[in-house]
């Protein structure tokens, strides 16, 4: 990231995402694999009930373990954004106690749980971080109309993922639209 060292931040999960894009030297799109091996998870990419995204298992004496339903209706970007979640889980719950540590991911608790909206901030920061977002937008000023579809894909997030991160920093998707 080519930003000056950063010694303070609003919240944890950006201080988790900023280490991990310093510490593993990330380049977008974020190689999600990586981090996760970086971190000792195992992923188990598989079909599960439509309304779970993913699973963060944590028991005692193994490894921990992200699932991520891989059911044909989630999009690559879908299942992207929940295996960040899921590392967003394991980093965040670290000081949970106890030995056993189940999440599972519905959108419906996404919308109430502190956990849960933690987790989306830090999966949206790792996935999107500000001066990567600034930097690649700002090399697309000449190509306003396509901006959003080149920086989606560029990033291998949703549209509608990139909108919502380029509105919360202030940069315009095309035509005075944010």
């Amino acid at each position: 990231m080519a930003e000056s060292r950063r010694l303070t931040f609003p919240d944890e999960a950006e201080m988790l995402a900023y280490k991990a894009w310093e510490t593993l030297k990330l380049e977008p799109p974020v190689d999600l694999k990586l981090v996760a091996s970086r971190l000792g998870i195992v992923i188990v990419e598989q079909e599960f009930s439509e309304e779970i995204d993913g699973v963060y298992v944590r028991l005692p004496d193994r490894p921990p373990v992200i699932g991520v339903n891989d059911i044909y209706t989630k999009s690559p970007e879908r299942r992207r954004f929940t295996l960040a979640h899921e590392i967003g889980h394991h980093l965040l719950s670290r000081r949970v106690k106890g030995d056993k540590l189940v999440f599972a991911d519905t959108a419906l608790q996404r919308k109430y749980s502190i956990m849960e909206r933690s987790c989306d901030r830090f999966a949206a920061l790792l996935l999107m971080p500000e001066p990567e977002i600034r930097k690649h937008h700002k090399e697309l000023a000449h190509n306003e109309e396509s901006r959003l579809a080149v920086l989606s894909a560029r990033f291998e997030v949703s549209p509608m993922a990139m909108r919502r991160r380029l509105r919360e920093l202030g940069l315009q998707v095309w035509k005075g639209r944010y």
